[in-house]
């Protein structure tokens, strides 16, 4: 026993030495001997991106985009944030990466920790993004954002009412709140062709409001302990919303029931009358879940099965709903700052609509003022203002006079690109509705970063 314990107590010094002296040469040869190691940024993220992402994104909420601009503004458009990733703010390399045909996919490692894998926002296989895109794309497609008018009209007058309630009460507006209920009785409807009533609950915030930011906000704990977050998925629910709750999970609770309901009510119309309900061509597209149910809708189309189902309506759902409050929030702010762009504004909308009940969409998207103030929106509120990583493809990418290996992640922010001077000039960050009103304003369509570019192109940019 005094041997043993003897043996252990000498053993234990070697264990700390050996790990310590693995961790030593790990981080001298990540940060000076790697083949990124040209590249000026972290030596911290070199060694760890986990570390660098947990300090910047969890300890300092939300700071690390700000952090890389930091980091770009002192060492350039290329800076190295993690041992085999890089960032890049560089307009034309944006472009080469997202062109149509290039090579460059998705990051699986990094959308694991923000979708779901197997939807059309977290699938990382191109041939399945290829189908689902194809089968979800008429759901967005300018005619039947025609036909989704009437009900977004009827939400906005819902919601001016409310505006009008609380200035005759002369009462603060939760601007925030209100705006982001509206966004998600509108994606709702969408989704499942009917709404879920959030707005009803204004001023308070419904339950799902809440769950969905707990959801978003998770998205960096789960980007930083990917291990930890799928281990707690796969236990009991009973448990896991005790020792770990992962907002996701809930989100997807409170989702399934509604396509459960979706499902068993279109199962009741498919028998009452199969064949008109399903003769091909003639169908109207009364739901996103309706074309995902619908075999005939692409060509090598599988229909999900009801947890891939909820998956992917999770997915629409939290962008379509969140990205949109968000440029609307924004841009209400800006206008509403400047008394030069709110006057111009509100004269281009009384002169073309002198009668308030009498808006058309048709009419309102023709209108030049008003089309460059939503673009100047979409530019700098920046929905989606964090990093949409690509990895490089087999044979490797030349990025400034560097080789780069297969393999290596290349993270652009749209945030950043969307304010590089060289294409929106030295005062990319005020918020101008004339820069699209310039002769040569078209150019600068291809340089709007706020969409993504190429086959992964959101699809609701239209």
């Amino acid at each position: 026993m005094a041997l043993n314990l003897i043996t252990t107590q000498n053993a234990f010094p070697s264990l700390v030495i050996g790990v310590s002296l693995y961790y030593i040469l790990r981080a001298t040869y990540l940060i000076y001997f790697h083949p990124l190691s040209w590249a000026k940024g972290s030596k911290v993220a070199a060694f760890s991106t986990k570390i660098y992402e947990y300090w910047w994104n969890i300890h300092q909420p939300g700071k690390l985009l700000f952090e890389i601009e930091r980091l770009h503004k002192l060492h350039g458009p290329i800076v190295r944030i993690g041992p085999d990733e890089l960032h890049v703010n560089d307009p034309n390399v944006f472009l080469d990466m997202t062109r149509i045909g290039s090579q460059f996919l998705k990051d699986p490692e990094f959308y694991r920790g923000i979708a779901i894998d197997g939807t059309s926002i977290g699938s990382t296989d191109p041939k399945f993004h290829r189908v689902r895109r194809q089968v979800l794309a008429p759901a967005f497609s300018p005619s039947q954002v025609e036909k989704n008018v009437p009900g977004i009209e009827s939400k906005i007058k819902q919601l001016s009412g409310l505006y009008d309630e609380f200035a005759a009460s002369a009462e603060p507006v939760d601007v925030n709140v209100s705006l982001k209920s509206f966004s998600l009785d509108v994606i709702s409807a969408i989704l499942f062709g009917k709404e879920f009533g959030v707005l009803k609950s204004f001023p308070s915030s419904h339950a799902y409001l809440e769950i969905l930011n707990q959801a978003i906000k998770g998205a960096w704990i789960y980007r930083a302990f990917p291990e930890i977050c799928n281990f707690s998925l796969k236990l009991p629910k009973s448990i896991s919303a005790v020792i770990f709750p992962v907002p996701i999970d809930t989100l997807a609770r409170g989702c399934q029931s509604e396509v459960n309901e979706y499902v068993k009510e279109r199962q009741a119309r498919l028998t009452a009358d199969d064949k008109a309900y399903e003769r091909k061509g003639q169908r109207e597209i009364s739901s996103v879940l309706e074309l995902l149910l619908d075999p005939s809708s692409a060509s090598g189309h599988k229909v999900p099965s009801l947890k891939e189902l909820n998956d992917e309506a999770i997915g629409l759902l939290t962008a379509g709903h969140d990205t949109t409050a968000h440029a609307m929030i924004s841009g209400l702010y800006q206008i509403c700052k400047s008394p030069v762009i709110y006057n111009r504004l509100r004269a281009e909308l009384d002169s073309s609509f002198p009668e308030s009940d009498d808006v058309q969409f048709k009419k309102l998207k023709k209108l030049p003022y008003l089309t460059a103030v939503i673009k100047e929106i979409l530019r700098f509120s920046t929905p989606v203002p964090g990093r949409l990583p690509r990895v490089v493809p087999k044979g490797g990418y030349i990025l400034h006079s560097h080789h780069l290996p297969p393999g290596t992640v290349i993270h652009t922010s749209s945030y950043l690109l969307n304010r590089h001077p060289s294409v929106w000039g030295e005062d990319s960050y005020n918020f101008n509705p004339d820069r699209w009103l310039q002769a040569d304003a078209s150019r600068l369509d291809r340089y709007l970063a706020t969409f993504n570019r190429g086959s992964r192109q959101c699809l609701g940019s239209e």
